[in-house]
């Protein structure tokens, strides 16, 4: 009986790098993706449009501050914050506010900054403090960039004008309900008390529906995304970031690139970086780390749904000049590390 001839070596060492880089891709994104989508329903169901509004304030610059501020706080890596951010648009906030928090959260959550700091820890420089503080530096400078670009869109007033008209008519048929109930009895009392825990059920029935719409479709482009960031990924040759390293021009862009490439979640690429770049190269780690939790190939695929391609693209070029501007600035703290 004859045997099926055995695949090229090349062929079962790439397959290989493709599974374990899929398995090991869909583990880390998909369960903080399900928590992005509940934690965006929960702001959709509970939370009404005018408060969110409130939290941030008028002023564009402000405004961005204060999503920088706030992404520091939300635990969650770059594919739960994709539908955070949409969410924050949905509401009527400026897209560069949006940005502003879709860049920051990922880049210095306290699980990020964490990690980083494991990782390094015991190196000659304070890579976590320097990931926290040029990586914020970077989203403030992309997110006014956006504001600079899309100052004059005006989607974003239009949607906060509908949502305060939307807010006025309920406003208006709550108070006429109010008026009613107060000429109802203590039965009434009870029934109203009713209608609130109902009302509070129907509440949360709701974050489900829209948690699992919300995954579902967005989860076709994650899986789309990985897929392709374990392929580029297991045909990627061994020696090839070894041999640009030696560049010192060349290292901050293979870190870039390496980072959009492999797509890793920013709770664990800290280690990726330590292992790829560390100590041939601190600014390319640098680089790797600022750049990947902000945008990579799995993530475009996935801000496709909300984001036209020319836009995306535009805003792919502007996370990568101003990242390597500011790897380059902070390349001086290296001392001799290329």
């Amino acid at each position: 009986m004859s045997t099926l001839p055995a695949l090229p070596p090349w062929i079962q060492s790439a397959s290989g790098t493709f599974m374990t880089t899929l398995t090991g891709l869909a583990f880390e994104t998909i369960p903080f993706l399900l928590l992005g989508t509940f934690v965006s329903s929960c702001i959709h169901v509970f939370v009404p449009d005018s408060t969110l509004r409130r939290l941030f304030p008028r002023s564009r610059i402000l405004s961005i501050l204060v999503a920088l501020v706030a992404g520091v706080f939300v635990p969650i890596c770059e594919c739960g914050t994709v539908p955070l951010a949409r969410r924050l648009r949905q509401k009527g906030l400026p897209l560069s506010t949006a940005a502003a928090f879709l860049l920051a959260a990922p880049l210095a959550n306290p699980m990020t900054v964490v990690s980083t700091y494991v990782a390094f820890n015991g190196g000659p420089y304070p890579i976590f403090l320097l990931r926290l503080g040029f990586g914020l530096a970077a989203a403030f400078l992309i997110a006014i960039a956006v504001e600079l670009l899309t100052r004059n869109d005006k989607t974003a007033s239009e949607s906060v004008q509908k949502v305060e008209a939307a807010e006025e008519a309920e406003d208006g048929h709550g108070h006429e309900e109010h008026d009613e109930r107060g000429e109802e009895s203590d039965t009434g009392v009870l029934i109203h008390a009713g209608r609130i825990q109902r009302s509070l059920w129907a509440r949360l029935n709701d974050v489900l529906e829209h948690t699992s719409r919300d995954f579902l479709d967005s989860g076709r482009f994650l899986i789309l995304g990985i897929s392709t960031a374990a392929l580029v990924r297991s045909l990627l040759p061994a020696d090839a970031l070894n041999v640009a390293l030696r560049h010192p021009g060349a290292a901050i862009g293979v870190g870039g690139a390496s980072a959009f490439i492999l797509s890793l979640c920013s709770s664990a690429d800290a280690f990726v970086a330590r292992s790829l770049f560390a100590p041939a190269s601190y600014p390319a780690a640098l680089m790797f780390l600022m750049l990947g939790p902000m945008i990579d190939l799995k993530n475009s695929i996935l801000l496709l749904r909300f984001i036209k391609p020319a836009r995306l693209l535009a805003f792919i070029a502007i996370i990568a000049l101003v990242c390597a501007a500011v790897a380059l600035a902070a390349s001086p703290l290296f001392g001799g590390s290329t």
